[in-house]
């Protein structure tokens, strides 16, 4: 299921976000579901959808989109409202607890140990559910992050929707979370999948847990495409994310 959350600032004097806010974008979700159920809230973060190999949340966001907004180094100023914040699932159990932790605090802060800015949620808002076929448009909400392990480098290569297997990798990871949420295999062929860029694609780092020893940065895209695939597969990166990192703020499309 995905929602709307309809947001206004609850204080003009409170309105400066970090612009790498996706962490603790992240970490308010968690908080609201804690709110309703704290032992899933916690096995979601510690453990999630997962066996031997992955391990899934099987949850994405968007961006926070701010109509009025002003970015001065690395903070960005709410100039007003509105904000919407789309949020996106597929386990009952995640659309559960949120919402009924949504309905329990209706204000919270956003923000790091230099700044933040307090919000009030408005109104939240089921939005409909699209029409699945093996052929979608899709525009991105938040940057897609798709990664390659190389061997015999330290870390991955972050990859852009241009080159060579970005489709393939995609895909995979489509077959991994469906296989993890529903137990079966799919029986796609990945090679069979096609994706078409309808739109330039523009470089997006974030970066998150800044000022800890874990501070990474992650490079992601946005872009809009035209996606081939089989229809179940595209409903699961719809609702969880396409690409890795969905609840971390990665992956999140809306359909065209």
């Amino acid at each position: 299921m995905r929602f709307k959350l309809n947001l206004s600032l609850s204080n003009r004097n409170q309105n400066v976000l970090p612009v790498n806010y996706q962490y603790e974008l992240s970490a308010w979700i968690y908080k609201v579901i804690n709110q309703s159920d704290p032992d899933f809230a916690a096995w979601l973060h510690d453990k999630g959808f997962s066996d031997d190999k992955k391990q899934f949340r099987l949850f994405t966001f968007s961006n926070l989109n701010i109509r009025h907004r002003e970015i001065l180094g690395d903070r960005l100023i709410v100039k007003s409202d509105p904000v919407e914040l789309i949020i996106s699932t597929l386990p009952e159990e995640t659309i559960q607890h949120f919402v009924s932790g949504v309905f329990r605090d209706r204000e919270f802060t956003l923000g790091d140990r230099i700044s933040g800015a307090g919000f009030k949620i408005d109104s939240i808002e089921a939005l409909p559910t699209p029409v699945f076929s093996d052929e979608m448009t899709f525009r991105s909400l938040s940057p897609v992050f798709v990664s390659s392990k190389i061997e015999g480098r330290k870390y991955a290569k972050y990859l852009s929707p241009t080159e060579d297997g970005y489709i393939q990798l995609v895909i995979n990871n489509l077959k991994e979370k469906q296989r993890i949420f529903t137990g079966q295999e799919s029986l796609f062929n990945t090679n069979d999948a096609r994706m078409e860029l309808l739109s330039p694609p523009k470089q997006k780092g974030i970066t998150i847990k800044v000022g800890t020893p874990q501070e990474t940065k992650l490079v992601g895209y946005h872009f809009n495409f035209k996606i081939k695939a089989d229809a179940t597969l595209l409903r699961m990166g719809y609702y969880c994310g396409f690409g890795e990192k969905g609840s971390q703020g990665f992956g999140c499309c809306e359909n065209l």
